[in-house]
């Protein structure tokens, strides 16, 4: 034992980094490495088109590809310039060089699972977490239910890949509440980050920014942290140019889906008080009515609210936790909002991800100082172990019909464009499209021939 501790000591950085490793394939092998079959979640095919299509991209040479032309049979979708493909040229590149879909898509899942647990670490040694604290701030978030959620039964993959940079945005905004300037611009680098994966999730923290700046406004003033506020948030604005520019452009001259016909309305989209608790202390397996943040994070949030009154210097945090946690649930009026912008965050339950990396870091802080039992520590690790298994073992039992066989999920079908059509004009009719897939070159034989056929990726009749 005292020679494993020595040998700790001297490569704690080097055992971390592979603890993480391990945990990022076993947290996707129970659902990802089936033998002969993967289970699909609900948005697989869109995001696995758009793998598809950055990798023909890049094989044509064509590395920043603007509309999506794999989409449609061929006719394209303006899905690259939407949702940004920054972080799919991982997988892009993958398929490029002979993986198959099924294949590109595990490694890249590892990768995201990994970047999560070290970005996360990363976080807390800024937040000034030994590296006890660290760890359980990795593992709490990282192995958390939502986000294992939108790995696994939603393949939501933007937003997963944004959710890797969320305690980032957290600790950011507690060094600059307690004055520490130093590396301010990692809040620029986080939110872009999140930008070129899910312009959503950009529009979520924001509030949350906006909200703890207001809580804390005369601090951040007399910690002369206004300053270094607004310069992060314009030096990410700055970065997020080449996206607000073009798809500025875009929305000016044309109407698109996504504002004309909303995929839904948040009002219909929240759920009862009651069902979100139960289904957290359960981990239910996801679905629309069974969406929750998981026992751990629960239990987390209801400790925090019970030290409310202890934790004077995290009351804004645990009041913005709280307050986002109430407003998933029917109790919100967001019938209000339904016909506003707030209303493109289409699912209230989507601030899950930001309770959840809120309520991981302050467990991880440990104002109570329970992390010095042992006990405690590896009963919380133990916990969050035993609550992914579960729930793997549950998804598999409960959503057997989501499974496909290697051959199906590595053939993509480019007419998956999401249940929205978002970013088709409003006057599309996609249900004309799709009586029409096949398309017909006509000409004369007699006076054309045609022998250099290279439209691949769609049914094409000549």
């Amino acid at each position: 034992m005292q020679r494993l501790k020595y040998f700790y000591r001297r490569h704690a950085l080097t055992v971390t980094l592979l603890f993480f490793g391990l945990l990022s394939i076993a947290m996707v092998a129970i659902v990802y490495l089936q033998p002969n079959k993967i289970l699909s979640g609900s948005d697989y095919h869109f995001h696995m088109n758009r793998i598809e299509n950055l990798a023909l991209s890049i094989k044509q040479g064509e590395w920043f590809p603007r509309i999506s032309y794999f989409f449609i049979g061929g006719m394209g979708y303006a899905a690259g310039l939407f949702y940004p493909d920054a972080f799919l040229y991982l997988p892009a590149i993958l398929r490029v060089v002979g993986l198959s879909i099924k294949e590109s898509f595990i490694v890249f899942a590892i990768a995201i699972n990994f970047s999560t647990f070290l970005i996360t670490y990363i976080s807390g040694k800024l937040a000034d977490f030994n590296k006890k604290q660290a760890l359980i701030f990795s593992l709490m978030y990282g192995l958390s239910i939502y986000r294992f959620a939108d790995l696994v039964n939603r393949q939501a993959i933007g937003e997963v890949i944004a959710l890797t940079f969320f305690p980032l945005m957290i600790v950011m905004l507690t060094r600059l509440k307690k004055g520490e300037h130093r590396y301010w611009y990692l809040l620029s680098i986080g939110m872009a980050a999140i930008g070129y994966s899910h312009m959503i999730s950009v529009e979520m923290m924001g509030i949350v920014i906006i909200i703890y700046t207001l809580l804390n406004l005369k601090r951040f003033y007399q910690n002369k942290s206004l300053k270094y506020l607004i310069a992060a948030g314009l030096l990410a604005i700055g970065l997020l140019g080449r996206y607000f520019l073009a798809v500025g452009e875009q929305m000016a001259t044309t109407i698109f889906q996504v504002t004309a016909q909303p995929l839904a309305f948040l009002s219909d989209r929240t759920l009862p008080f009651k069902d979100i608790v139960v289904n957290s202390l359960t981990n239910a397996v996801f679905h629309a009515n069974t969406v929750n943040v998981g026992i751990t994070i629960l239990l987390g949030l209801g400790i925090a609210c019970g030290l409310f009154y202890y934790s004077k210097n995290d009351r804004d945090l645990i009041g913005i936790a709280l307050g986002l946690f109430i407003a998933t649930t029917s109790i919100m009026p967001w019938h209000l909002l339904d016909h506003t912008i707030i209303n493109t965050i289409q699912f209230p339950w989507r601030f899950f991800a930001i309770i959840t990396a809120i309520v991981s870091y302050l467990v991880a802080k440990d104002e109570c100082h329970l992390l010095k039992n042992k006990y405690y520590f590896y009963l919380l690790i133990l916990l969050l172990g035993a609550g992914n298994v579960i729930y793997s073992t549950n998804s598999i039992q409960n959503q057997s019909w989501r499974f496909r066989t290697n051959a199906a999920y590595n053939t993509p079908n480019p007419y998956y464009i999401g249940a929205g059509h978002e970013y088709l004009p409003a006057q599309t009719d996609c249900q004309k499209i799709l009586r029409h897939k096949k398309q017909v070159v006509k000409y004369q034989p007699h006076k054309i021939k045609i022998t250099n056929v290279r439209h691949t990726w769609g049914p094409l009749s000549v």
